[in-house]
């Protein structure tokens, strides 16, 4: 059975918003259990897990400050879903698709570029409560794939976006001659 593309933009639109909810449930989950708490204190900061101890204190911080990030893909996926709920309602053409595929683009672009922002801030917060000598913050920058992926589809996005907004504006233009 072949779907009409309005009743897949119907259904993704819900499923995009679902997501972005579930990962800053998961990131909530994953903070609060102590069973994981440690493993994603590690992957945020890149500290082990020797330089601190988890507290309620630096774990509510670390929470708060991946949660930030987060955010933006939460945003950007909120985004995703009002253009899925434009195509399940036929619009198609507007000047609002370039604009929101270029804010996805955005959301994108900077969730990659404050990962070593977060990083440093993570790693301060887990180690706060330290003796003075002893708090760390680590800044990494590193190139890894997954991270250069989601910024060349970022500032992809935001091209794709631009192109829309003007192709949209000529074509408006353009049915306006008579």
């Amino acid at each position: 059975m072949q779907l009409h593309k309005s009743a897949i933009g119907l259904w993704m639109s819900p499923m995009t918003k679902l997501l972005g909810i579930a990962l800053l449930l998961i990131n909530s989950f994953y903070w609060f259990t102590p069973a994981f708490a440690e493993s994603v204190a590690i992957m945020y900061s890149g500290i082990d897990a020797s330089h601190y101890t988890l507290t309620s204190s630096n774990r509510l911080l670390g929470w708060l400050i991946s949660s930030l990030q987060i955010s933006l893909l939460t945003y950007g996926l909120f985004t995703v879903a009002s253009i899925f709920q434009d195509f399940a309602n036929g619009i198609w053409f507007v000047d609002s698709f370039g604009n929101k595929i270029k804010r996805f683009g955005v959301s994108l672009l900077i969730f990659s570029l404050l990962s070593p922002v977060v990083q440093a801030l993570t790693g301060f917060a887990l180690t706060y409560t330290n003796p003075e000598t002893q708090r760390m913050i680590v800044l990494s920058i590193s190139i890894d794939g997954k991270g250069i992926i989601i910024l060349l589809v970022g500032i992809l996005l935001i091209l794709i976006g631009k192109v829309m907004a003007e192709a949209t504006r000529l074509a408006d233009e353009n049915s306006q001659i008579i």
